[in-house]
């Protein structure tokens, strides 16, 4: 059933904003808690004036809210006239940007994503589905939810929601001395960009989005008026989830910072699956299905860089193409800047994009397209660091080998195996290092970004 915005969601949102249950509603009103259930559910088309009367009572009503509470129980469940007198269509909305045209590589991902949704809507599921979508910097997490949502949209009949929470977004100086000057506010979206050779310079940023901000976001989205949105948002959360109880709905909570930022937009209703994307695992969200992101296997990685360039350009020298996907990492937004500038010079051969990639030195600079950037997509994980992880990530680069334990990185690090061990930790749940089992890796792009901070920076 799709839900207007009519009396019953009037009814429903202010005894949300109130903080009170059906029945005590009921108590306060004279009421009965059935008349209540089925005015809310829409059933009860035109109410009795005198229940009218005694619900805006009880819900504190006077003057022009209550004028009007008492002219949409009059109106009866109709949507109120649009231009012309005509009247106006329920919307249900659909909120998620467009996809990005080439998903490749996340069959896997998307088949877990499948299986959640149909236990969600053939209501197997018990409570509400939450699916945190994380990995490190560059890897199209939020590419895969909003393709994802786009599959797996209709089944959700109440609409789909999106919201970029900005956890990426800077909030403070960065974790050595000064503040960064440019960022990134998605995974390979720039502000600007910090060249290799610059240091960061003061600079105010906006932060992540306030869980209170987003709630009222939310509740817009489902029609609630203004003037009807509570202020303090734990008003804010059970009016949330007062609407939402009954409906099917798809949330997508794009770039999330922490767990704090996400739970008060989680629905409770067992028909509702939220999607969220992290560059942390966000471990503290009990019951949450966590899916990594990861690295395209090298096939994939080929098909996407195809999807871009086409086919035969790749087909002419495939030795060279293969050292491109290598020279990327098999990160999906270096491929992308590669394919794009490749794109964009279509007298270049493979050979000349691939020559620009081999120094080291050169490397990130040259993985630049327009506000795609991947220096910048490390930039926004580092400057959250605090110093002394901030300290161990840039000498980690000077370990030899593919791989460390805590103890080779703490005596490069110069902390004690204890620490070296938390911020290894700590750099793995910030997307800045892969675990492999009890030691870990650089991701060979990384290692170059880490190495460029500790020319800097020391």
């Amino acid at each position: 059933m799709q839900h207007r915005a009519g009396f019953g969601q009037w009814l429903r949102a202010l005894r949300g904003t109130r903080g009170l249950t059906q029945e005590e509603l009921a108590e306060a009103s004279g009421s009965s808690v059935r008349t209540i259930r089925e005015m809310e559910r829409g059933r009860v088309r035109t109410p009795q004036r005198r229940t009218v009367a005694l619900l805006a009572d009880a819900l504190g009503l006077a003057g022009v809210d209550r004028d009007r509470f008492v002219g949409l129980a009059r109106a009866g469940h109709r949507p109120p006239p649009g231009p012309g007198g005509v009247a106006a269509s329920p919307v249900v909305p659909s909120e998620l940007p467009a996809a990005v045209p080439s998903l490749v590589g996340r069959q896997a991902e998307l088949a877990v994503l499948a299986q959640l949704t149909s236990g969600v809507t053939d209501g197997s599921a018990t409570t509400a589905s939450v699916v945190v979508l994380h990995g490190p910097p560059g890897t199209g997490k939020s590419a895969l939810a909003v393709a994802a949502g786009h599959r797996l949209g209709a089944a959700f009949t109440d609409g789909q929601l999106f919201l970029d929470l900005h956890g990426t977004a800077p909030t403070h100086t960065g974790p050595a001395s000064g503040a960064f000057a440019d960022g990134a506010f998605t995974d390979g979206t720039s502000a600007g960009g910090a060249s290799a050779g610059r240091a960061f310079t003061g600079a105010a940023f906006a932060g992540s989005l306030d869980p209170a901000e987003a709630l009222a976001g939310l509740l817009r989205s489902l029609g609630v008026p203004e003037e009807a949105i509570p202020g303090p948002p734990e008003q804010r959360g059970r009016l949330f989830r007062t609407l939402t109880r009954d409906r099917r709905l798809l949330i997508v909570a794009d770039d999330a910072a922490d767990e704090a930022q996400v739970r008060p937009l989680l629905p409770a209703a067992r028909h509702c699956l939220t999607l969220v994307t992290s560059r942390r695992p966000l471990t503290g969200l009990t019951g949450a299905v966590r899916v990594t992101v990861g690295l395209l296997a090298p096939d994939a990685a080929w098909r996407l860089l195809a999807s871009i360039t086409g086919e035969d350009r790749l087909a002419a020298d495939p030795t060279g193409t293969a050292e491109l996907v290598e020279l990327c990492g098999r990160l999906p937004l270096a491929i992308r800047v590669a394919g794009n500038r490749l794109a964009s010079r279509p007298g270049w051969p493979v050979a000349q994009l691939v020559a620009q990639l081999a120094d080291p030195r050169r490397r990130l600079t040259a993985l630049t397209a327009g506000d795609l950037d991947v220096r910048a997509a490390f930039d926004v994980s580092y400057r959250r660091l605090g110093a002394t992880v901030a300290g161990v990530f840039r000498r980690a680069s000077l370990v030899p080998g593919a791989e460390f334990d805590a103890g080779l990185l703490a005596s490069v690090t110069r902390v004690d195996v204890e620490s070296a061990a938390a911020a290894a930790e700590d750099l793995v749940d910030a997307g800045l290092l892969l675990p492999r089992g009890d030691r870990y890796a650089f991701h060979g792009l990384t290692r170059i970004y880490a190495r460029e901070r500790l020319a800097l920076e020391e």
